[in-house]
């Protein structure tokens, strides 16, 4: 194993299964292309959740850098941001990851979409600033098989953020809606189409209760609902829990299959803990009128992995999920799924997939009779949706590798192999 490591940026806690999904699967890629090479993990918080230290670690780890001890926002989200969204970016904020990189042998944007503004406007900054420091240290850079953007609220920002894009050496994009903004922006020469690593995450099966596996065996409906949607859909926490209600109980309602509430991200209360899907739709199914409450169960995956979630997604009949990383799941799995979405990701691969966005809508603009509607057409339309699925997602599941290969081939060129 070389000293020099890969640093590996921007992928949030495990507490999010899907990010522990992008880790693992990202991790196999590496150890494909680049076995011989340890592996940094930076973030902006330190990554502290049991999954990732004692049931899903990384062999090759080279330890863990992390900007601030203490959760919430830094202390620099609050100064300067026109500042170092100038010129200066790469230099201000000071980071810790700046100088780590004075012993890398590529910096890695991982996490999928935090070039975007989807977690607000100052944290992209944070996840763009390492990559123009790697690109005034000379030192390689990509971004890993993301979807990026669109910038165009803030059109200084914009133009910024382009400069920067432009001079990475690679950048790998895991749908088309995604490509084709970075066209528009002028880059194409740097960025080739790959396929989400998590569609290459293993399956382990887990233990369940008597009632879930009776509910699996039975041809349920899996369900995620996360309480995240409510940045998306403009709604109050309150607003968005009694919505989400009134869609789980439609769905009950309208459908006679047993419904399997999945959990994808668990944060605890020291974290975010307003962002825990358990806890959310624990509350959801206690809230359920009585004419909505039979054969509705709640999947407690506070101690599974994504691999393991994964392996219940993939013993169901359908399924809708908010998550986009609960929804790559079920797709990897040919299970059919209707995508409650937020942003051009969910949108972008289901184009890939599909080729139109009939399986896909953002969830500012799904009523409960609409959720409803589109898991009925799922259930009457199953055969050949999963027929589309079982004959498609195999060789796309391939495209995955693609990332590792081109990482390869960047760092053969640089002569940092």
């Amino acid at each position: 194993m070389t000293t020099r490591s890969v640093i590996l940026h921007g992928n949030n806690f495990d507490s999010n299964r899907g990010c522990q999904a992008l880790r693992l699967t990202t991790q196999m890629i590496l150890d494909r292309y680049l076995p011989n090479r340890s592996r940094l993990h930076a973030n902006i918080f330190r990554n502290d959740d049991p999954q990732f230290y004692l049931h899903e670690p990384d062999p090759n780890s080279a330890g863990q850098l992390w900007e601030t001890p203490c959760q919430g926002v830094p202390r620099f989200y609050f100064w300067g941001a026109p500042l170092v969204c100038s010129r200066y970016l790469g230099k201000f904020p000071r980071m810790k990851v700046h100088r780590a990189l004075e012993n890398a042998t590529a910096l890695i944007a991982l996490g999928g979409d935090t070039l975007s503004y989807d977690y607000g406007f100052l944290a992209t900054l944070l996840f763009l600033s390492p990559l123009d420091a790697a690109i005034r240290r000379k030192i390689p850079s990509v971004v890993w098989a993301a979807s990026i953007g669109p910038f165009s609220e803030r059109p200084k920002w914009e133009k910024r953020f382009t400069e920067v894009l432009k001079q990475v050496d690679l950048i790998t994009v895991r749908e088309p809606i995604t490509q084709d903004y970075l066209e528009s922006l002028g880059i194409r020469e740097n960025t080739r189409k790959v396929s989400d690593p998590a569609f290459l995450l293993p399956v382990s099966p887990t233990q369940l209760s008597e009632d879930l596996e009776q509910a699996l065996a039975s041809g349920a409906i899996g369900i995620n609902l996360a309480p995240l949607m409510k940045r998306y859909n403009k709604l109050s926490t309150s607003a968005w829990r009694n919505q989400a209600l009134e869609m789980l109980a439609e769905v009950r309602r309208k459908t006679d299959c047993p419904i399997v509430l999945i959990p994808h991200v668990m944060m605890s209360a020291k974290i975010f803990p307003h962002n825990d899907d358990y806890g959310f739709m624990r509350k959801l199914l206690d809230a359920l009128p009585p004419d909505a409450r039979h054969d509705v169960f709640l999947y407690d995956a506070r101690n599974d992995s994504s691999r393991q979630i994964k392996w219940v997604i993939s013993q169901l009949r359908v399924f809708a999920g908010c998550r986009a990383h609960s929804t790559i799941a079920a797709l990897s799995s040919g299970v059919p799924t209707f995508c409650i979405g937020y942003s051009i990701k969910s949108r972008g691969i289901n184009l890939d997939i599909f080729g139109h966005e009939r399986w896909v809508a953002h969830v500012s603009e799904l009523t409960a009779g609409q959720l409803a509607e589109r898991i009925q057409d799922l259930l009457q339309e199953e055969k050949a949706i999963r027929d589309h699925l079982s004959s498609f997602i195999p060789e796309y599941s391939q495209l995955a590798w693609k990332s590792g290969e081109l990482l390869k081939e960047l760092l053969t060129d640089k002569g940092q192999l």
